[in-house]
């Protein structure tokens, strides 16, 4: 049975009180960004310049992105930097250069296919991927399984999960199940510091791996709660029905 603690409040200061090494993954779908950012021709002192922003001074807004400042303390409670960061192409390149160029970390881009993407503008692509960064260092093995070797998953837009759970940027369960599969084993500690509706925090349980989870939006955080103890965001019982006694702390 995988320990379950759940946090309500800002994960740019909650995240100072995890020990240094004591999480085997960080799995987390960060607040993407749309509207500005890194481009190809940036050079490296400006993407450094962005990563060493003012802590406080971080973006809260959901299409804003990030205060890459978090990258730090991410690798600092790592026991070895393993992460996957769900992410927007403007900041593919940004943590590209930061893993791989700064921490020399081997890389994978994995893909989300969406088969019934939302309607192209002109002058640009169907929106019909997501994108997964994953980041390991020397060392930090892949468990086997042909089933969890794909770097692809196609699905349709999952609607039906948007419904239940409210939340607008909720990732498939069973690929978030199939990441967590093929770098972790039973026993280890998985942390998601943008929790959302708890997507990561179900595939924890399900898979029992311990879980660590952070979320600032009361709102969203009060809906993973429910789901992670097996209810909808409308109160309705889901697929789960034992309730395992969950560590809830509210610090908003």
């Amino acid at each position: 049975m995988s320990n379950i603690k759940l946090l309500n409040g800002d994960s740019y200061k909650l995240i100072k009180d995890i020990p240094d090494k004591s999480v085997d993954l960080v799995y987390i779908d960060i607040p993407y960004l749309y509207d500005s950012g890194g481009s190809v021709g940036e050079d490296k002192s400006a993407v450094s310049q962005r990563i060493a922003k003012v802590r406080n001074d971080y973006l809260k807004d959901i299409s804003d992105g990030i205060d890459y400042a978090i990258l730090e303390d991410l690798i600092r409670i790592m026991k070895h930097i393993y992460i996957y960061i769900w992410c927007s192409k403007k900041q593919v390149l940004d943590l590209l250069k930061y893993f791989v160029d700064e921490k020399g970390c081997y890389f994978e881009i994995l893909v989300w296919c969406k088969t019934n993407p939302t309607p192209a503008t002109n002058n640009s692509f169907l929106p019909d991927l997501e994108y997964c960064l994953m980041f390991r260092e020397k060392g930090c093995k892949l468990n086997d399984g042909y089933e969890y070797k794909s770097k692809w998953y196609i699905s349709a837009l999952n609607v039906s999960d948007k419904q239940l759970y409210k939340h607008p940027t909720i990732k498939p369960l069973d690929l978030v199940k199939r990441h967590i599969q093929h770098s972790t084993n039973e026993g280890d500690v998985v942390l998601d510091c943008f929790m959302g509706s708890g997507t990561t925090g179900v595939a924890c349980k399900e898979l029992n791996r311990d879980f660590i989870g952070i979320e600032l939006d009361k709102e969203y955080y009060d809906i993973a709660v429910k789901r992670i103890n097996g209810i909808t965001a409308d109160g309705q019982l889901s697929i789960f029905t034992d309730v395992d006694k969950i560590e809830q702390e509210s610090l908003f």
